[in-house]
Formats: structure tokens, C-alpha cells, sequence
């Protein structure tokens, strides 16, 4: 075991990883903590306020010789890539006013006051002289390198954001999944039996003889329930999953109607006002045109009709989020944590499923799902972000404890279409 007096400075050793010259300092301060630093990288007092800042929020004034801190002058953001970062801030002096750099980006630059001499160090460290350097040689776009830096320190899944679909299709994907697909009705599937399907069966609450689209029914277990409860079932889905779903139809012989087709294709299949009710269970996030799709459901719902349907939550899954344990091995939740990546990118991404292939997943904020159902005359009656209860967490401690016993994973959302007279 290293003892903790020769631990070297976290800053210095990320530092020597873009410049190759950089030296390595061993760390004085936050020794037993993820960052133990040295006294070049820690805090400086700023002599206004006097208090002391991390040195990538307080910047130096060679003319005033003065240190100024974010809290004492409005900063300003520069975009500007140098080391893993892509933006630093100029923060005026607070004596005569002029802008310098903070001390990250100072020292990146050769400014930083122990560079020009006007301060000696406290302690014995190796200062860097950056007498040659590439302003380019490190590799972006891992711009948010703060949240890199979080999820290298345990075991955090990652996903990919395309800006373009040539590759990947939400038919193209769910066709390679669907033969891996465990269906809910299998013995100790979690998330549907015990999250999903029965909240969106309480808020889709179906009543014999009535009329009811299943879009995206995928392998057909939703249907399957509806049609038991006596409820006259059409199941849409443009994937192979709808293969399976046949399959079971001809065993079974149910009297589900099923079709193959796109969900923004609905609009030309079927009249207006032609459904009681409508559900789309855990797909609307994988459809692309979700726009289309939810006027054309509009159109084909009666008057008066319910809308509802669930989806990974916007807010806490994947992949706006990821979780983390660390230690990386450790199987305890205590250990778990989700870290909120990006909530307004939503670029398609590719999330891993544990297959040969992943899921192609399509991430929107939650407004701009409600502004679509308030666009298309569906009124929210009642939203549902289901909580795992003590039973399940004593069924299933590993999936549920600390985890959905304290952040949702899904959002449901039960509408009524309003009549346009």
C-alpha cells in the first residue's frame, strides 16, 4: 500500500496524460481524498474577500498583483480547448478592472504567477514551463471532461450519439433484438411485471367489448392481457418482434388483429375517430417522428377517448443519465449512483443491451412531449412515475433497493382526447 504522503497530485498526473513535459508533483492537500493536489493546483485567497478559491475560479492581475475570486467580479466564459477542457473564464481584477485569465488556463498559457515569477511557491513543487505546446493535441468533443473524469473513477455504461441515421433505423435495431427479447410474461422478469405493466394497465383501465390499438405491441404481451379481459385488440409494430407476436396468435388464436407497419404510418391505415382507447407501451422514446405519431393517434382515437402511454423516464434514464458503482465491482446499491449526463441533447442514441447489438433510443425532455399531446388535443389527466414498493424490494433487493425505491426509471402518462366541438 502507498502511503498517502507520496500520493502524486491528481491534476498534475490528468495534466501529464495531454503534455508530455509536464512534471508530476507529489499532493500536500486532499491527500485521502478521489483528487489529492498539490499546492500549485489547490486554492488561492483572493484579496478582496479573502477567501480561498480552487484555481480554476481565480485569476491574477500582473499589474495590480492582486487575486480575484468568481465570487468578487463577473466572470467571463472564453471558448477556448486546452488541456481536457474546452472553455476557461476571464475574470477582471477587482482594483483596475482588466480581464485575466483563471489560473488553470493562466498556467496553460505561461501566466500563471509562479511561471513569472511574481509569486515563489510555499512548498517545493516543479513548476511547468509550457515553452512549446500544441494548442490541438488533445481530443475532443469529451468536452464535459468533469463528468468523464466522475464516471473513470467507477463502472459507468457509456453511449454513443449519432448525428445522423444512415446506419441505424429503430426497425433495423429491434429487428436484431427481437430473438433475444425476454417477454414480461416470463418467470421473474422485473421492470415490466413490477414497474410498468401494471400501472399502465390501472391508468389504460379496459373494459369489455371496447375497441383498442396497441402501437409498437411489439411481441404482443400487452395485447394478449386486453384480449383476455374480453377487449376487441389491433397491434401494430414495424419490427420482427410483430413476427413473434403472430406466431403466438396462431397457437393461441385470441382474435388479435395484428398489422405490420410503422406508427407514423397509422394515419393511412385507419379513419378518424376509430378507437375507444389507444396505448404505446415503452416505445414512443424509440420512434423517431414521435410528432407525426401523435397526431395521427389523435386523429384515429374517438372523441373523449384515452390516450396513454409509457416510457423510459426523460429525466433519470438512460441515456440522459448513466449510474456508476464505485468500487466498479462492488454489488451493493450503497455503492450505486446515477450522474445526469445531458438532459437537452437529443441527438438518437445507441444504448447497450447486453447483446450482440444495441437499442436505438431517441431522448426528449419532457416538454416537449406535453406540448405535443396539448398541440394534438389530448389532455393529461393523470402522469404516474411508478415506485418500487416494499414487497418488490424484498423480492428483488439488488434491482430495487436504493435504486427505484428512490428515483423513478419510467414515466406513464394517461391523456383524453378532447372533442374539437
Amino acid at each position: 500500500m502507498v502511503s498517502s504522503e507520496y500520493k502524486l497530485c491528481f491534476y498534475c498526473s490528468e495534466y501529464a496524460k495531454i503534455a508530455k513535459d509536464y512534471p508530476q508533483n507529489f499532493a500536500s492537500k486532499n491527500i485521502d481524498s478521489f483528487t489529492p493536489r498539490c499546492h500549485l493546483h489547490y486554492q488561492y485567497k483572493c484579496d478582496k474577500c479573502g477567501k480561498s478559491t480552487h484555481f480554476n475560479g481565480i485569476s491574477w492581475c500582473p499589474e495590480c498583483r492582486v487575486f480575484t475570486c468568481l465570487r468578487c467580479a463577473k466572470e467571463e466564459m472564453i471558448r477556448e480547448e486546452f488541456f481536457f477542457y474546452d472553455y476557461y473564464y476571464n475574470i477582471p481584477c477587482h482594483k483596475c478592472g482588466s480581464p485575466n485569465p483563471a489560473l488553470d488556463f493562466a498556467e496553460y498559457e505561461g501566466r500563471h504567477p509562479f511561471q513569472i515569477g511574481d509569486l515563489t511557491p510555499e512548498e517545493e513543487i516543479v513548476i511547468w514551463m509550457p515553452i512549446y505546446k500544441e494548442k490541438k493535441q488533445q481530443e475532443f468533443p469529451n468536452k464535459a471532461w468533469g463528468s468523464e473524469r466522475m464516471l473513470d473513477i467507477g463502472d459507468a455504461p457509456r453511449f454513443t450519439r449519432l448525428n445522423s441515421l444512415d446506419e441505424y433505423t429503430p426497425k433495423s435495431t429491434w429487428d436484431k433484438i427481437a430473438k433475444y427479447w425476454i417477454s414480461p410474461e416470463a418467470e421473474d422478469e422485473y421492470h415490466h411485471t413490477n414497474l410498468i405493466l401494471p400501472e399502465v394497465y390501472r391508468l389504460l383501465d379496459a373494459h369489455k367489448d371496447e375497441e383498442i390499438l396497441d402501437v409498437a405491441c411489439g411481441e404482443g404481451t400487452v395485447a394478449r392481457y386486453l384480449t383476455k379481459l374480453g377487449v376487441k385488440v389491433t397491434g401494430i409494430d414495424i419490427s420482427k418482434m410483430i413476427d413473434r407476436a403472430k406466431e403466438r396468435e396462431e397457437q393461441e388464436k385470441l382474435g388479435i388483429h395484428y398489422l405490420k407497419m410503422a406508427a407514423e404510418q397509422l394515419g393511412d391505415e385507419f379513419g378518424e375517430n376509430t378507437f375507444d382507447k389507444i396505448i404505446c407501451n415503452m416505445a414512443l422514446m424509440d420512434i423517431a417522428d414521435y410528432e407525426v405519431t401523435l397526431k395521427n393517434i389523435s386523429e384515429v382515437l374517438k372523441d373523449g377517448g384515452v390516450f396513454v402511454f409509457s416510457i423510459t423516464h426523460p429525466a433519470f434514464a438512460w441515456p440522459v443519465t448513466t449510474s456508476m458503482r464505485v468500487p466498479p465491482d462492488s454489488q451493493r446499491n450503497e455503492d450505486k449512483r446515477k450522474i445526469a449526463l445531458n438532459y437537452f441533447d437529443e441527438r438518437p442514441a445507441l444504448l447497450p443491451v447486453g447483446w450482440e447489438t444495441s437499442s436505438l433510443a431517441f431522448p426528449r425532455p419532457i416538454s416537449k412531449y406535453v406540448n405535443e399531446l396539448v398541440k394534438n388535443n389530448l389532455e393529461i389527466i393523470e402522469m404516474s412515475e411508478p415506485m418500487a414498493s416494499e414487497e418488490i424490494v424484498k423480492k428483488y433487493p439488488r434491482q430495487a433497493y436504493m435504486d427505484n425505491d428512490t428515483l423513478p426509471d419510467f414515466l406513464m402518462m394517461k391523456t383524453k382526447k378532447k372533442s374539437k366541438k
